[in-house]
């Protein structure tokens, strides 16, 4: 039952989150997508373990570990960058009246 769910929910959560990351609308839905990037991971994951599928498995335990990784990147990392690219111009734009 779980598997058959996960089997139906992992590509769709797969398909939308490379939407949008492929989109790059900005870091907050960039990252949100590495989120759901990282749920279909999980759901991929319960569909190896339930079917014996060690290759699917292994595949998706290390592809968790990069969403995180994307997941920290994109909604700390570079949301920090944009927040201090627009305090910058900001500035920039008070000094130039």
């Amino acid at each position: 039952m779980i598997a058959d769910i996960a089997g139906w929910l992992a590509p769709v959560l797969t398909t939308v989150a490379a939407v949008m990351v492929a989109a790059n609308l900005g870091s907050r839905i960039t990252g949100l997508g590495f989120i759901v990037f990282a749920a279909g991971s999980v759901a991929w994951l319960l569909v190896g373990v339930a079917t014996g599928q060690n290759n699917l498995t292994f595949q998706n335990a290390v592809l968790f570990v990069i969403n995180v990784i994307g997941v920290w990147r994109w909604l700390a990392v570079r949301a920090r960058y944009e927040r201090g690219a627009a305090r910058a111009t900001r500035a920039s734009a008070g000094r130039a009246r």
